[in-house]
């Protein structure tokens, strides 16, 4: 399992950008956000973007898509083995890999990395490690 530190997380946007996110996030994955609070919002967008740059990820719109597709699919999506190697293809610029995940998962292997863990215990398991200043992707 990707491990998120506390120092990434930190370090993970500035809080001009997780505005960003959190604002695209309730604007075009409502549904996925609704039932979530600002403050649990923002935290998952933080986790989020300190998982995505741990694959390498750092433009504003890859990390947008790539905590997206944790928020509407799975937190771990990421650790589907189709996804994985995608995102640790090195024949593809980091920052493409997130457009590459749609060119190359079928759709079966996007329905399996949607029912690979369970979110609410992923996000408590997350919430858990910050307090104990470590952290699980």
């Amino acid at each position: 399992m990707l491990k998120v530190k506390r120092r990434q997380r930190s370090e993970a946007g500035d809080p001009a950008f997780v505005d960003r996110t959190v604002g695209h996030l309730r604007r075009f994955h409502g549904v996925a956000t609704e039932r979530l609070s600002d403050d649990e919002l923002r935290f998952r967008v933080r986790h989020g973007l300190a998982r995505g740059r741990g694959h390498g990820l750092t433009w504003e719109s890859s990390l947008t898509v790539f905590v997206a597709h944790m928020i509407e699919l799975c937190p771990a999506f990421d650790e589907h083995p189709a996804a994985a190697r995608v995102l640790a293809d090195a024949s593809i610029p980091p920052d493409e890999r997130v457009e590459a995940l749609l060119a190359r998962l079928t759709e079966d292997e996007w329905e399996e990395a949607a029912r690979m863990c369970d979110p609410v215990a992923y996000w408590a398991r997350a919430h858990a490690d910050e307090a104990d200043g470590g952290g699980h992707g």
